[in-house]
């Protein structure tokens, strides 16, 4: 049974979605898009891919370290699946860095909770969400979190409230530095463009639809199932959930004013519905129906990719 298999955090498990997550980004690369290949153009896919990875271990040690759920790997199986639902992120390396970026950022705010080093934390979490805005311009919007992570933890010390300030700033300074000196103002006005689109082309495909609606029904699923089981979580955890839930409306804040034709934005929901959904599979006991939802998110992504495509 998958279930039973993922239900334990073994390095057999990650190494088995790492396959699967390399078998499938080189398959979309192959199969999908028609890539000239030279050696330059493989080493820079192998970079993205490397990146993915990254951010997939990235993603664990955050749920592990914070005990966002508990001992299995659900999370980073549904992760790694809702990455392999839409392929054309895997072409958007822009998108994959700003997302790596984002979660160092999230690692650094939950991590809060601790109480210790706690402008540290803020402000190293804040620098990392300026680096993911250099990516994506949008990404800027998870300092929200960062505000709500001194609001839930520290909300009496104004000092704290002026952290990510001198992280912009600081971030801020070093950037107009280089600009003024290689490149010129414009370049401010290129990358900061924040442009808003309701209704991007590839929305209006099958292939966008039915995955964004499959984790958006599981995902509010797993979000009433926390609320009801709220107080059965510990103070710390329940903290550390809230942030993932800010996450998520942040990121899905950031999907729906997307200017993207690809609607590639839709990856900086991943981590937080992942870590949701994964609370819920342990609180589910009929076993039946953590199989169903467990095989539904690992088969759809191969028959989109086979058979959408036809």
């Amino acid at each position: 049974m998958i279930s039973s298999f993922f239900n334990r955090a073994k390095p057999i498990n990650f190494l088995l979605i790492s396959l699967y997550l390399g078998f499938f980004y080189w398959i979309t690369q192959i199969y999908l898009y028609d890539t000239g290949w030279t050696v330059p153009v493989f080493f820079s896919y192998a970079g993205v891919f490397l990146a993915i990875v990254f951010s997939v271990f990235l993603a664990n040690f955050i749920i592990r370290k914070n005990a966002l759920c508990t001992g299995n790997s659900y999370a980073v199986l549904l992760f790694v699946m809702f990455l392999t639902l839409f392929p054309q992120i895997f072409r958007s390396s822009e998108i994959i860095m700003a997302n790596l970026f984002v979660l160092l950022a999230l690692r650094r705010v939950i991590s809060i909770r601790s109480l210790l080093q706690i402008k540290q934390k803020i402000f190293d979490a804040s620098l990392w969400v300026c680096v993911a805005a250099l990516f994506y311009e949008w990404a800027l919007l998870f300092l929200l979190v960062v505000f709500a992570a001194i609001l839930i933890y520290r909300f009496g010390d104004y000092r704290n409230w002026l952290v990510p300030l001198v992280a912009i700033f600081t971030v801020g300074v070093l950037l107009s530095t280089y600009v003024i000196w290689f490149t010129g103002i414009d370049w401010f006005v290129d990358v900061f463009s924040f442009s808003v689109d309701f209704y991007s082309i590839k929305t209006r495909t099958i292939g966008f639809i039915l995955p964004v609606a499959l984790i958006a029904f599981f995902t509010l699923l797993s979000l009433a199932a926390f609320i009801a089981n709220y107080k059965a979580k510990s103070t710390g955890v329940q903290s550390s959930l809230l942030l993932v839930i800010i996450a998520l409306l942040v990121g899905t804040g950031i999907a729906a004013v997307s200017n993207n034709r690809e609607s590639d934005e839709v990856v900086f929901t991943f981590f937080p519905a992942a870590v949701l959904m994964a609370n819920y599979l342990q609180l589910i006991t009929r076993k039946w129906w953590k199989e169903s939802i467990l095989w539904l998110f690992i088969i759809l992504p191969v028959a989109l990719l086979f058979i959408g495509q036809t």
